[in-house]
């Protein structure tokens, strides 16, 4: 396959083309409907611009739909085909000769590899806040369920007060809230429109990037194009970082899961729909998913911090260093996407057992309820405090008692001030947004199809 940077006559050396090319051909493949929808949104411009006549145009339009609906969103690329950019143009230099080589008026691959790229994100993200929002709504039916049932809260790994599978999962609902505001920023900050910047320097052309911006569904253009191509790896580790925030949350979510499923313990029961078994003790049931979603939040932050060290301290401008950005990002969106479809299985399938949890409960659980009762007596706090560390071996653990504890704590975000009434307005506010952004931004670029 020609290379669409040849100019005649030399030759590259095979060792060093398969080095420069790396593992960027495996997955460039996934970019292949956003390198097309872009192409559509350029070639159109282009024509209004008087670049391409309305005939030629059309037929690009036509070859490109064409391929769409024959290959459809992704396609498998070989070292030769370089990457997605010139795979899609030497497509329509094959169909369209003359006609085809015209698609690069304008474009850099520079650009073309950065509006792909935002396409991408932009998709993603929109996808990875849609598993959120599911998710969230899966702790909120758990957090209902389980309003009441208490389990010891640790600091140091040691019981320190008690509160309620109701606090534990509204806690990581506020997290995942957070989350989602996060996503949406960073969604806000890439949502600008990199075509039309060249190579990072401007374009000998009046090109209609407003056109294009519209097109292709972007909130804006991005102006400046040195800007643009300096932004890349600054954005991607942003986004990682955003996606990094379901992980660390996860990687919590599951260290509690995994100790309170101990046997020791037997908090929880698992259905073996989420369990694997050993293969030498016909006795063990191991909850070794949530070991995985541990080991893979490190895996996220290693890829925020291997894009940052890539980047940090280039030349301003295109270098190809940025190449190797792409799999640290793509993988990091794997990952999460996964993790987030995996969390929600594994929340659907534990019940949680209040007799075990009961008989686990110490007494020194209660003991800061003896502090406050004597302090609403007039006691002085640190003259409470040090009663109660008396009077601890005193206490009983029993229903009244449970229930007593909870009943006394009535500051805001005690574990049963909790209305999940407004956790669930909050959460299917955000499902409102997410899938008014998917439908408006899938409707524009399949729009650009005459889908």
């Amino acid at each position: 396959m020609a290379k669409v940077w040849e100019k005649g006559g030399e030759r590259l050396h095979p060792l060093i083309e398969a080095y420069e090319v790396g593992q960027d051909y495996l997955l460039d493949g996934r970019l292949y409907f956003y390198e097309m929808a872009a192409s559509l949104a350029h070639a159109a411009m282009l024509s209004s611009i008087g670049v391409l006549s309305e005939k030629e145009y059309n037929d690009i339009r036509r070859v490109i739909t064409d391929l769409f609906r024959h290959y459809g969103r992704t396609l498998q690329l070989a070292v030769s085909d370089e990457d997605i950019h010139s795979k899609l143009e030497n497509q329509l230099t094959e169909t369209l000769g003359e006609v085809g080589k015209k698609i690069h008026t304008g474009r850099s691959r520079n650009d073309q590899v950065m509006v792909v790229l935002r396409l991408y994100e932009k998709d993603h993200i929109i996808s990875v806040a849609r598993k959120g929002v599911k998710l969230l709504r899966i702790m909120a039916d758990l957090g209902e369920t389980y309003y009441h049932t208490v389990v010891p809260g640790y600091t140091h790994t040691k019981q320190a007060m008690l509160m309620t599978v109701g606090f534990w999962m509204a806690g990581f609902i506020e997290m995942g809230m957070d989350n989602l505001a996060h996503l949406e920023a960073i969604y806000r900050l890439i949502d600008a429109n990199p075509l039309g910047t060249g190579s990072g320097f401007g374009v000998p052309l009046p090109l209609d990037r407003e056109m294009t911006t519209r097109l292709l569904g972007f909130g804006r253009v991005a102006y400046s194009p040195l800007a643009v191509q300096n932004s890349r790896g600054k954005i991607e580790a942003m986004i990682v970082d955003a996606l990094w925030n379901w992980m660390h949350d996860g990687s919590r979510l599951a260290a509690d899961l995994l100790t309170w499923n101990m046997d020791e313990l037997l908090f929880i029961e698992t259905n073996p729909a989420i369990t694997t078994g050993s293969s030498l003790m016909p006795q063990k049931r191991n909850l070794d998913v949530m070991e995985l979603v541990r080991a893979r939040a490190s895996l996220v932050q290693g890829y925020s911090q291997q894009i940052k060290s890539i980047t940090t301290g280039l030349l301003s401008g295109y270098n190809r260093d940025m190449q190797e950005t792409k799999e640290p990002l793509m993988r990091s969106f794997d990952i999460v996407s996964e993790t987030l479809d995996a969390l929600a299985i594994v929340l659907e399938n534990i019940r949680f057992q209040e007799e075990n949890i009961q008989k686990a409960l110490s007494k020194g659980i209660f003991a800061t309820d003896l502090v406050f009762d004597a302090v609403k007596s007039g006691v002085p706090f640190r003259d409470a405090y040090r009663y109660a560390a008396g009077k601890i071996e005193t206490l009983e653990v029993s229903e009244k008692t449970i229930k007593e504890s909870l009943e006394k704590r009535v500051s805001p975000g005690s574990p049963l001030t909790y209305r999940y009434e407004d956790l669930r307005a909050q959460i299917h506010t955000q499902e409102i947004f997410w899938a008014r952004e998917a439908e408006e931004f899938q409707g524009k670029l399949e729009g650009l199809f005459g889908e």
